[in-house]
């Protein structure tokens, strides 16, 4: 999960500097080269593409929800700086935590609702309350709710699946969606744009394949509170790639969300070994 947040953070870079290529040109050609390198790696190991038959309603619901986050998520990063961006991102955790109580059985314990309060107090503090009804907010808030649905349907389709399966899907939907999208706004790229195209469609096939196996593996709230520390890589990013401005209160809203992610990794890792 730590892998495949840091690869993610490399992937907003990349979207951020794709400023003159239309938001579906980046979708699709990041799209393609993950879901190409997928299918070849399924067909190396002779694991069936679509997967189970059981397993496929919450494998289409995973593509789907994750469609809406790429696709919100881009179009968010366009209007909004790098930091702002990816920090409404972190909804995502407290949607997937909650949704995980009714769809996959997996309730939050008391203490863990005050560790995610933490953990978004110091989203908040770090990210400041400006803005809260703009456009690009209420996009990233799409995004973050859809993501995390999207990471709920990737738990209910369990861990007897091959991990790129659900990264087939997870592509698939919003490759579709690109596809017919570009055809009303395209733009042949340049230079470096092939570059970081490129980049973009190998990091997230990679931290695809980490965060399938990361949910395969462990109770989806304990997985999803790691996401927040990649606040880290967006504040850092943001400040030496693209200039953005530091504020003083970035630094005790890091701290509550390391107390909060590091008290639910504690609290969950001894509820584990008491079972």
């Amino acid at each position: 999960m730590l892998a495949s947040t840091a690869l993610l953070a490399l992937v907003n870079v990349a979207v951020k500097k794709l400023d003159g290529i239309p938001t579906a040109e980046i979708i699709f050609a990041r799209c393609f080269i993950s879901l190409s390198l997928t299918v070849w790696q399924l067909r190396r190991t002779h694991e069936p593409v679509w997967g189970p038959p059981a397993a496929r309603f919450n494998l289409w619901a995973r593509g789907i929800f994750g469609a809406g986050s790429i696709i919100l998520g881009f179009l968010a990063l366009r209007v909004l700086p790098i930091g702002g961006a990816v920090t409404l991102s972190y909804l995502a955790p407290v949607v997937t935590a909650v949704a995980a109580i009714w769809l996959v059985d997996e309730p939050l314990r008391p203490w863990q609702w005050l560790f995610y309060g933490l953990a978004v107090a110091g989203v908040v503090l770090a990210k400041g309350t400006a803005g809260l009804l703009s456009a690009g907010v209420l996009l990233g808030v799409g995004a973050a709710v859809s993501s995390g649905l999207s990471s709920v349907f990737l738990r209910r389709a369990g861990d007897k699946i091959a991990p790129l399966v659900p990264v087939f899907y997870f592509n698939l939907v919003p490759l579709a969606i690109a596809s017919g999208w570009m055809l009303f706004d395209f733009k042949l790229p340049h230079g470096t744009d092939w570059a970081w195209l490129a980049l973009a469609g190998v990091f997230t096939h990679v931290a695809l394949w980490c965060v399938t196996q990361a949910f395969q593996e462990h109770e989806a709230n304990y997985v999803a509170a790691l996401d927040y520390l990649g606040l880290f890589y967006a504040i850092a990013l943001g400040y030496f790639v693209f200039g953005d401005e530091v504020k003083p209160t970035v630094y005790p809203g890091i701290a509550l969300v390391l107390l909060g992610v590091g008290l639910n990794a504690w609290y969950t890792g001894r509820q584990a070994d008491s079972h």
